[in-house]
């Protein structure tokens, strides 16, 4: 079918617009599929209708509804029959109408959202949504429902009965539970719009690449796969055995291979390089760290490259696999100024694998600071430990740089200016600058080995103001397309918290210093 500007199967379909809806992947552990026939072939009867479907968790908004403010989820009659939310919708229209479609505030961005959900319902109620049938000659055409007389009519006047008919037999064999007429119906009807139009049709392997990426979901086994690695490489510590090192790395390089697959999968689906919105770019730097690691690994076999990396991997991963709603996994047509290929690959993924180095210093850092806290005494380890942060360092700087400077060419080639500080350039040159103090104050001796691993685990926080305040928390800017919104919250807890651990470790560390002296 297609929907969201690109053709998908109905299996990716109906995953997206359930999961948009409830925020859940599946609801009442029911197949998302099975959600989107109920919806469509029994007319949204009252299990549809009078169920709690609609996921709503924003408070102002519900108070805004008179809505009780412990309930997540809502019923489509209790929202479309609100009195108050047609009051909401007109306000959100004339704010988009003067000031562009863009939503200027959270409120508005949720009433947007909420106005999207009644609707994707609505269209699934009156099969509208099911946008099964390709134009017969034309790739660029919009597909169109069966439901839709008019326009079937109109796109096949001497086939729109057979195809018509082949759709309600999809729904009646649904209604009488009969998985096989439901299968073979199902087969007919895709081998008849194929044979209808050949040329606008996909080929099944492009369908079935997309449903095997669907069931196969490489980077959840992926992060998987680095947290054992990650057990296996800590038992290391104490037992000293190489046959759990190599272990380890060998769990590691599979959790690799994991992700190269995912990749893989989504540059096949996409006909695209894999960085293009914020959870694919998550991913990718959760993908670079993991790779930097393992480079160093085989020079050095310490095995904390590894098991830092694995740590911040496995961070990485299950946020993009755990909050969907805040990280979109799904694959949509990229804005006109990101489809230059090479632009998109040579700025993009250099700058990524900047902000991937530099997370694996932090994570390097963390575990040094670890070690001045629990191991104080281990003076080899920590002077390891602080050489692998500073070599991290400086493949982060290097790569900053250089995607920074590449960024300028894309900022040239697209908007016809090398440099207009914008807030992702200013963060970006923020950032480079940031660890270019560090790299100079460890060379001059300015910085000893605890307050180096400190900076590593500060400056990260320039990165993740460069990388996801910009689109998240400024949301302006050139920068700020198609990386979505949501996730505030959960970002400020984490740096908060980080940012106590290390200045506990700081006062630990001045304490014994104190004590010492």
């Amino acid at each position: 079918m297609q929907e969201g500007g690109r053709k998908k199967p109905l299996d990716t379909f109906a995953r997206e617009i359930v999961q948009r809806v409830t925020g859940k992947a599946r609801f009442n552990n029911r197949d998302p599929i099975d959600v989107v026939f109920s919806l469509a072939f029994t007319q949204g009867n009252a299990e549809w209708t009078g169920q709690k479907i609609i996921r709503l968790g924003y408070q102002p908004l519900k108070t805004r509804l008179d809505l009780p403010k412990t309930d997540s989820y809502f019923s489509y009659r209790e929202l479309a029959d609100n009195p108050k939310i047609r009051t909401l919708f007109d306000e959100l229209n004339r704010s988009q109408a003067a000031e562009g479609k863009r939503a200027k505030n959270p409120l508005q961005d949720e009433v947007n959202t909420l106005a999207t959900k009644l609707h994707d319902l609505e269209s699934l109620v009156d099969s509208s949504a099911l946008t099964l049938v390709p134009h017969p000659n034309d790739p660029d055409a919009p597909w169109i429902s069966p439901a839709d007389d008019a326009k079937m009519t109109s796109y096949w006047p001497n086939d729109a009965k057979k195809i018509r008919d082949q759709f309600l037999a999809i729904g009646k064999a649904y209604r009488e539970n009969d998985a096989a007429a439901l299968t073979r119906n199902s087969e007919a009807l895709t081998a008849l719009l194929r044979q209808l139009s050949p040329k606008v049709y996909p080929a099944p392997t492009a369908l079935e690449q997309e449903i095997t990426y669907n069931h196969l979901r490489p980077f959840r086994w992926s992060w998987m796969l680095f947290l054992v690695s990650l057990l296996v490489l800590v038992t290391t510590t104490k037992l000293r055995s190489p046959v759990f090192y190599w272990g380890g790395l060998a769990l590691f390089s599979a959790g690799l291979g994991m992700l190269i697959a995912g990749f893989v999968y989504r540059c096949l689906i996409a006909g695209r390089p894999p960085v293009t919105n914020m959870y694919e770019s998550v991913i990718w730097v959760g993908f670079g760290a993991a790779l930097f690691a393992l480079m160093f690994e085989l020079i050095y076999r310490s095995r904390y490259f590894a098991a830092s990396a694995a740590g911040f991997v496995v961070l990485t991963l299950l946020l993009a696999d755990q909050f969907p709603n805040v990280l979109d996994p799904n694959i949509r047509p990229l804005t006109p100024v990101l489809r230059d290929n090479f632009w998109l690959t040579t700025h993009v993924l250099t700058i990524t694998l900047g902000y991937a180095a530099f997370g694996l210093t932090y994570a390097l850092g963390h575990v040094s600071l670890a070690f001045h806290l629990w191991r104080p005494s281990a003076r080899p380890q920590l002077d390891a430990l602080t050489q692998y942060t500073y070599r991290a360092t400086q493949v982060g700087v290097l790569l900053m740089a250089v995607g920074t400077g590449l960024g300028g060419l894309w900022a040239n080639y697209s908007w016809g200016r090398f440099w207009g500080w914008d807030p992702k350039e200013t963060w970006s040159l923020i950032a480079l600058l940031s660890y270019l103090i560090v790299l100079h104050g460890r060379y001059s001796g300015w910085l000893t080995n605890f307050s180096l691993n400190v900076a590593a685990c500060v400056c990260f926080n320039s990165v993740l103001m460069a990388w996801y305040g910009v689109n998240f928390v400024l949301g302006t800017g050139l920068h700020s397309y198609g990386f979505g919104s949501g996730g505030l919250g959960y970002v400020a807890a984490f740096v908060l918290a980080d940012m106590a651990f290390v200045a506990f470790a700081a006062w630990r560390f001045k304490s014994a210093a104190t004590v010492s002296s």
